[in-house]
């Protein structure tokens, strides 16, 4: 039990490296890049059974998995009445978060 702990908590740290990498990747305009480094982190996810963090949910787009950069492929909408966050990604895939 205590070994597998520690496996999960290197998971973890690796999955955000790689997000970081993503982003980072995706700033500078390598997109193909990006997207590698975003499937290798939901891969590892899955295959270690270990669930994302919402924040780290947030940073790709689930429909076509490129780091969502606000300003470059992300679009932001906020809806005052249901107090939601609409992310709107380049690829027409629009998620809405609770704030």
């Amino acid at each position: 039990m205590a070994q597998q702990m520690g496996v999960r908590e290197i998971v973890y740290e690796r999955i955000g490296i790689l997000l970081t990498l993503a982003e980072k990747a995706m700033r500078e305009g390598d997109e193909k890049h990006a997207k590698r480094y975003v499937f290798l982190a939901r891969k590892l996810s899955t295959r270690y059974n270990c669930r994302l963090a919402k924040k780290d949910r947030m940073r790709f787009c689930k429909s076509c998995g490129m780091p969502r950069i606000i300003g470059k492929n992300t679009k932001v909408r906020l809806r005052k009445r249901t107090r939601t966050a609409e992310y709107a990604c380049s690829c027409g895939m629009t998620v809405g978060f609770k704030y």
